[in-house]
């Protein structure tokens, strides 16, 4: 019998629109068909990382938000990938490009080539209808020269939530779809950041690998938007990004619930090992 982890998922249901509410259901994931993703943990303002500098507003952008992700990565997200490995639930990272690049494993049998340059006189991306005006709104929004002068330049993993050997480290989605076809994954179960932009839309996020027809779930306290420091309190931005998943692509689930459903599972082998 396939071993399982035994959820309690939780959606917003929509329909009748006159009636909308929290919804739960029981989910039974087949482990070997699952992996747990955990999506740009950055260092940026962490311990050992890039020191976040006011200049700039990069990674999750202010000092108390910040924090609180520092917070997450250690008391959720940590825990989390323990489990995981544990029990034997496949982990993969999905990454900034750049982060990626420095775990050549996966990263260089894996990644899309580069495509072809553009052969002369075929034509080439439209001209900006406002010359500059995106530059502009970049720098306003993120500080001058942001991705050479700021910490992304050199952030990489925080060392608590570091790949192992063998973890497939990706930044692409065609390239995250490859991997998981070739490792009979159809269920992603998702923790990392940030709940309103990246985990939804980035490359390897919740949308791209939904809309390829993977059941998509997030863990809901191992996440965070980007708050600004007006927001923070009320989690604004991270309470938009869950309750889109949880309207439009799936079910999140509870980190204790996914840490128990572990727990469980490693019991099961230990007696089925005895």
């Amino acid at each position: 019998m396939p071993r399982a982890l035994d959820l309690t998922g939780r959606y917003f249901r929509t329909i009748p629109i006159t009636d909308t509410g929290y919804a739960e259901e029981p989910l039974s994931l087949e482990i070997e068909r699952t992996a747990l993703v955990s999506l740009h943990c950055w260092d940026i303002g962490c311990p050992g990382g890039p020191g976040a500098d006011p200049s700039f507003c990069v990674g999750m952008g202010y000092l108390e938000t910040m924090a609180e992700e520092w917070r997450i990565v250690n008391e959720a997200i940590r825990p989390a990938l323990d489990a995981a490995r544990t029990c034997g639930l496949p982990v993969c990272h999905v990454q900034d490009a750049g982060i990626a690049a420095r775990y050549p494993e996966w990263f260089s049998h894996h990644a899309d080539p580069t495509p072809p340059p553009t052969p002369a006189g075929e034509p080439t991306a439209p001209r900006e209808t406002i010359p500059g005006h995106r530059q502009s709104i970049l720098e306003r929004s993120h500080g001058v020269d942001y991705p050479q002068a700021s910490g992304i330049a050199t952030m990489d993993f925080p060392d608590v939530v570091a790949p192992l050997p063998r973890e497939p480290v990706v930044h692409q989605t065609s390239q995250f779809d490859r991997i998981l076809r070739d490792m009979s994954i159809v269920n992603l179960i998702y923790v990392g950041f940030a709940t309103d932009m990246c985990i939804l839309n980035a490359p390897g996020g919740m949308g791209p690998m939904f809309g390829l027809g993977y059941r998509v779930l997030l863990v809901r306290d191992a996440t965070l938007g980007v708050e600004c420091p007006d927001t923070i309190d009320e989690r604004i931005a991270t309470r938009w990004g869950i309750r889109f998943v949880e309207t439009h692509w799936g079910d999140t689930i509870a980190l204790s619930d996914l840490l128990a459903a572990c727990e469980q599972l490693g019991s099961q082998e230990e007696t089925d090992d005895d």
